[in-house]
């Protein structure tokens, strides 16, 4: 075994002591409600969990600490894989358990099947909020605090977790970069998802409290709290945030766009009191600029097609698309096929970089934009006319500009290609009646990390369909470059162990 293989698994080694850590944190849970049954299963979930960590930790003695970025990213990739499959085994022993009862739900029954569980992790970890759930409010409390918990975790991201109490072989910058985080707010890594972590806190505590204080029973604002400012989107009501009142809807929509902010910008907010961050900006001006323009085009399309505004559900679902937080007010699957291309677009944009959204980033597509214009103009100069290369308010050279411009249509077009090659599988799969801008909207949702549904995912959906679902959510998490290291070492060590024989 190679000795970077050797760094890799002993550092997936020690991010699967997460979930267990977060299994024994949930039994307090259990307690609280007096749900003992679901106590084994947490204990299960944290033996599991602990004794495969310590097993790839401690069977590794001789490894590598010169580990490159392509071997962090690999890391990544496989620890987000493997741990949403241990975060599954509390659905699955819960459900199994109460099963042999005789009023049990039939949400609850659903979760025996090992592909909704997992179906579930993956969608929790990953701060998705595409459910197999049927009707949230019938899980026990400690399944609803449990998927609550993930998303919370999960939009942070667990490297940022690993890095704050854990000491990793591959340096941390590396981890910290192969999540898809680059901007550092202190002078180390390990200061910065400290100061991160406790910015994060501090806008939790605000959501449940506000939540709290509007009206919301204190149980249901400690989990929507946690999953609002995770931008995850799962909720404990059956009926997302459609269950409350106009006041606490609208209350909400700036829980989302402080989810969709940098921690970058959320510490100069905190720390200098700079409230000029929030449009000093470019990134942050396109921000405002597409959360008023396509909340006004959505209410316009609403007005055509149901012939009334429904500005509150128009407001908050597009507010929701563009800061892939997920929550809902309205059934989109009765909205018309253009409202759901204009959420399509939002989810695939998201919000800002450094944030806990999902999708492209706003940034990128910036890049994009600016790279379009820059084409245009060198095309328009005059002979002995200079091009001025200017994003953000940095001037670059030529080389530079055009290396931005590379890194961002790289992502795209991966992007792009994996949505369509999702589309093109899950249209295969789905039931019949579903619109091909139905399976378009479900793949754009998984693969930017949203949880809008047009109500394809199901606990009905065949496994193949839930398979996919469950790949795009995972590369969407991690940018897709990773997953993609990681399967390729994957076929590259099966197609070598095969020429051996």
């Amino acid at each position: 075994m190679r000795a970077y293989t050797k760094t890799i698994l002993r550092d997936v080694g020690l991010m699967l002591h997460i979930p267990g850590g977060m299994a024994l944190v949930s039994i307090w849970v259990c307690v609280a409600f007096q749900e003992f049954y679901a106590i084994s299963a947490f204990l299960l979930t944290s033996i599991v969990s602990f004794g495969i960590g310590q097993l790839l930790y401690r069977s590794v003695q001789q490894y590598s600490e010169q580990a490159h970025l392509r071997h962090a990213m690999i890391t990544v990739a496989l620890s987000w894989a493997l741990i949403p499959l241990v975060g599954a085994i509390p659905f699955v022993a819960v459900a199994s358990h109460l099963a042999l009862l005789s009023d049990v739900s039939d949400t609850l029954v659903r979760f025996q099947n090992p592909w909704n569980a997992i179906f579930e992790a993956f969608s929790g970890f990953t701060s998705t909020g595409l459910t197999m759930a049927l009707n949230s409010r019938e899980l026990p409390y400690s399944l609803q605090w449990w998927r609550s918990f993930m998303q919370w975790i999960g939009g942070v991201g667990t490297i940022v977790l690993m890095l704050c109490v854990l000491d990793p072989t591959i340096e941390p910058f590396k981890l910290y970069n192969a999540e898809g985080r680059s901007k550092r707010i202190a002078l180390t890594v390990t200061g910065t998802v400290r100061r991160i972590w406790k910015i994060y806190l501090i806008y939790t505590g605000v959501c449940i409290g506000g939540l709290g204080v509007l009206g919301m029973p204190w149980w249901e604002a400690l989990n929507h709290g946690l999953t609002v400012i995770s931008t995850g989107g799962f909720d404990v009501t059956g009926e997302n945030i459609s269950a409350y009142s106009p006041v606490i809807q609208l209350a909400i929509v700036p829980m989302m766009i402080a989810g969709a902010i940098g921690f970058a910008i959320h510490d100069r907010l905190l720390r200098d009191r700079h409230f000029s961050v929030l449009w000093n900006r470019e990134e942050y001006r396109a921000l405002w600029l597409l959360l008023g323009v396509g909340v006004l085009v959505l209410l316009l399309e609403n007005y055509w097609f149901h012939g009334s505004l429904l500005w509150i559900d128009s407001a908050f679902q597009w507010v929701s698309a563009l800061t892939t937080c997920g929550f809902n007010t309205a059934d989109v699957e009765t909205w018309s096929n253009s409202a759901k291309v204009l959420l399509t677009v939002a989810m695939v944009i998201g919000g800002a970089a450094g944030s806990t959204v999902g999708g492209l980033k706003i940034k990128r597509v910036l890049t994009l934009y600016k790279g379009v214009v820059w084409h245009f103009r060198r095309i328009s100069l005059r002979p002995h006319q200079l091009m001025r290369y200017q994003l953000d308010g940095k001037s670059f050279g030529q080389a530079q500009a055009y290396r931005q411009i590379e890194k961002a249509a790289i992502l795209a077009v991966l992007w792009m290609s994996w949505l369509g090659v999702g589309v093109i599988v899950l249209n295969h799969l789905v039931p019949e009646g579903y619109q091909l801008s139905d399976t378009i909207f479900e793949a754009a949702s998984a693969l930017s990390g949203v949880g809008l549904s047009t109500g394809i995912s199901h606990p009905d959906l065949q496994w193949g369909g839930k398979l996919v679902l469950i790949l795009l959510m995972w590369m969407g998490r991690l940018e897709i470059i990773p997953v993609m290291l990681l399967l390729g070492s994957l076929i590259s060590g099966i197609k070598a162990s095969l020429l051996r024989f």
